[in-house]
């Protein structure tokens, strides 16, 4: 039994790794202490490491007379230490050993960042585009990188333990369904990630890491209340059973929950004052997480994760009806993992399901009271498998086969007439991918080639009315039953090479292809958009972007890091919406038909940097810049009465500067961060022309300033205050509707012992 703390501030250290070579190994708890049985001989080698710390080893330790009693120090380290990543090659890899723009969010970071939910701590990554605009009141939010469209999330992967998240009907991701409490660390791969992950890594990969407990039983619970009524509590627990021997043991992870608020008026004083039925959008939410797995030291893994996820938003605006419009998510999802040796051989297998209902109630009265409910099945899963073998210690090979497919099946059911619209279709995707990882001069310089051919049938599609009454006739002519099965392939190619005489310094440079495939949403669903009216188009066939990049990685001076990357990337056959040259009369006049297709060459440049200085865990602080310039170069007309011409013209939801930065530190009196962000001005439409209503071309810039103080008390319980927009700053979506300003937050933590 013994302590492990900080030299400088006393502080304890949770999850300092513990290990006695040849024997067995574990970590340290929340109070700093841990303990290791089963030890036969009278002295041991003792070697306690944490990032960030100078690595301490103890020998000749007298096990019967000291070990009981060891209270160890941990002094900061004067090199930045190099963890271990997996996102960008499938393999591990040092961090800057990979020859790829690889940004960590380590566990310790992610706590010293006031967050309601994972997304918000990507705000403060290089570059990275970031939009949740109602805080936690919104239905969904948007990571982007790489001067990619905000709007789209499809074009940047997420994935939550190497599974993916992005749901095939619209390429969305429900980020209020991952649990921060189980969050381990996250990694941030830039560039086209297809040759790896197939479709959706267009722009770059996100992996978020779940934890596993290092100690036999840990168990807390937080309660929470903010601004705008809101209270929540989380209750979680865990730990691991050693079974036979310290090396094979069974661990456990359950955590729960609960959330509720009164929510605010999101919407202009401009619709205010036009629309008599506008109340606040309000908010409740419940999930469950369940996570477990056995271990057989490093020769087999097996873990299995169950998520379950309730919401109830009320989206602002209610007529008749109790709750008025609202939207709803029940999500439930399974994933089982494999990871096994054989031999040189390692192997992982992934098989997961996603099912989310899509539940969205909508009544509104202008001339007429019009009342219809939305149901949206939405389905995805997948078997994932790949290995890699290395060859001596210069060369590792890594191959594999993946499995996918992804179904909708909805409805827009209405009440004040007998309509019923019916949309469906799937989709599947094969796919075979290789990489090659070659080392040469000692490891100095690294080559990284790889490429994955991806295969996809979208079928069984249909659009259909049922019942039409004058509410959606206008739609009769647009059914399509039975859509003709559609196919397409895409290649992805890889190519990277590092240079790193030593470890304080790197310049790499890739090439890289990515694509985005077609969503269900847009090749089987019409109806009514903003503007007009949408119509499906089941042959949309993949967008494409090539990228080149080179960066670079410097430790300056002590524990000074300096990072930065810059790239060029030309995109064909993008998605956009266009006219097709026809009008539609919906009820309140002619409106434009509106269809989703490959018409738009792109060219985007940009470029990234960052500099972090680390004093061990005691004090961090960190400035970023990311620029990008994202334009079309050639639009392409698919008729002959579109007018317009937007070659020449910038993405709208793309600020072309990002400004973020950030101090932390940790002190036995308080602990506490500051964090400030910029988000400069974007487009507000395609044309870049002035908005008629906001009377501007570009949503101004807007600048916020976070803090979290907290305080560590009997090593058991934890007061934490947390204050996001400090400075109460009102920025807008693009329907105008405004954030919800300052929101406070006060929380107590206890840790059961």
């Amino acid at each position: 039994m013994g302590k492990i703390s900080h030299a400088v501030t006393g502080q304890v250290i949770h999850g300092a790794n513990i290990t006695i070579p040849g024997v067995s190994g574990t970590a340290s708890d929340h109070a700093g202490h841990f303990e290791i049985c089963a030890i036969k001989e009278d002295t041991i080698e003792l070697r306690v490491s944490y990032m960030g710390f100078e690595t301490l080893l103890l020998k000749q330790v007298v096990v019967l007379s000291d070990f009981n009693s060891l209270d160890l120090k941990l002094f900061p380290s004067s090199i930045v230490m190099d963890e271990i990543v997996v996102t960008a090659t499938r393999t591990e890899n040092q961090l800057l050993q990979t020859p790829v723009r690889v940004n960590l969010l380590s566990s310790r970071l992610i706590q010293t960042i006031p967050s309601y939910s994972i997304d918000e701590v990507l705000r403060f990554v290089p570059g990275v585009n970031w939009s949740r605009p109602f805080g936690i009141f919104s239905t969904k939010a948007t990571v982007t990188m790489r001067g990619l469209s905000g709007k789209e999330q499809g074009r940047v992967m997420v994935l939550l333990d190497g599974v993916p998240v992005n749901k095939s009907d619209g390429g969305t991701v429900d980020w209020n369904m991952i649990n921060m409490e189980q969050v381990k660390k996250v990694e941030v791969t830039k560039g086209a990630g297809s040759a790896l992950y197939g479709g959706n890594a267009m722009g770059g990969v996100i992996n978020i890491i779940s934890s596993v407990p290092v100690e036999r039983f840990t168990a807390g619970a937080t309660l929470e209340y903010g601004s705008y009524n809101t209270a929540g509590a989380r209750l979680n627990a865990g730990g691991r059973v050693s079974l036979k021997s310290p090396s094979k043991y069974f661990y456990w992870n359950a955590s729960t929950r609960y959330r509720q608020s009164d929510g605010y008026i999101t919407q202009s004083e401009v619709d205010v004052l036009a629309n008599p039925y506008i109340i606040k959008s309000n908010l409740k939410e419940f999930g469950i997480n369940l996570k477990g797995g056995y271990i057989i030291g490093d020769k087999h893994r097996i873990d299995a994760m169950m998520n379950y996820y309730d919401d109830h938003r009320g989206t602002g605006e209610k007529v008749f009806l109790e709750d008025g419009n609202v939207t709803d998510h029940d999500s439930y999802g399974f994933t089982v993992n494999y990871l096994g040796t054989s031999g040189k051989v390692k192997i992982r297998t992934s098989l997961y399901s996603l099912t989310e209902h899509y539940k969205k109630v909508n009544e509104y009265k202008k001339d007429n009271y019009t009342w219809y409910n939305v149901l949206s099945k939405r389905n995805d899963m997948g078997l994932l498998s790949n290995f890699s073998r290395p060859f001596g210690s210069y060369q590792v090979l890594t191959g594999g086969i993946d499995y996918r497919n992804g179904s909708v099946d909805a409805y827009d059911k209405y009440f004040t007439s007998t309509d019923i619209v019916y949309n469906k279709g799937n989709m599947h995707n094969y796919a075979l991918f290789i990489q090659d990882e070659i080392s040469m001069l000692n490891s100095k310089v690294k080559l990284i080639a790889g490429i994955r051919y991806d295969l996809a049938t979208f079928y069984d599609g249909s659009f259909r009315i049922e019942s039409p009454s004058l509410e959606t006739s206008f739609m009769e002519n647009y059914q399509v039953p039975e859509m003709p099965q559609q196919n397409w392939n895409a290649w992805s190619p890889r190519l990277s090479l590092q240079y790193r005489p030593d470890e304080r310094y790197r310049i790499y440079a890739m090439v890289s292809r990515g694509f985005r495939p077609s969503v269900l949403d847009d090749l089987c669903r019409s109806g009514r958009i903003k503007g007009g009216f949408k119509l499906a188009n089941p042959a949309l066939q993949p967008e494409y972007l090539s990228n080149f990049e080179t960066g670079f990685d410097i430790l300056a001076i002590r524990n000074i890091t300096i990072s930065a990357s810059g790239y060029y990337s030309r995109g064909k056959d993008f998605h956009y919406f266009v006219s097709n040259g026809q009008t539609i009369d919906m009820g309140f006049g002619d409106r434009p038909v509106f269809i989703r297709a490959n018409i738009s060459d792109v060219e985007i440049t940009g470029f990234e940097a960052e500099t972090r200085w680390e004093a061990g865990s005691s004090f961090m602080m960190f400035a970023n810049y990311g620029y990008s310039r994202s334009i079309i170069l050639n639009y392409k007309r698919i008729s002959d009465n579109d007018t317009i011409d937007l070659s020449g013209k910038y993405f709208t939801d793309v600020p072309e500067h990002i400004i973020s930065s950030g101090i932390n530190w940790n002190h036995s009196i308080l602990n506490g961060s500051i964090l400030y962000r910029f988000t400069g001005p974007m487009f507000i439409n395609d044309r870049n022309t002035l908005d008629e209503v906001l009377q501007m071309t570009r949503y101004p810039g807007y600048s916020t300033l976070d803090l979290k103080i907290w305080k560590q008390l009997f090593h058991s319980l934890k007061v934490t205050v947390s204050i996001q927009n400090l400075f109460d700053t009102k920025y807008y979506d693009s329907k105008y509707a405004v954030c919800p300003g300052r929101f406070i937050t006060a929380s107590v933590t206890y840790k059961f012992p």
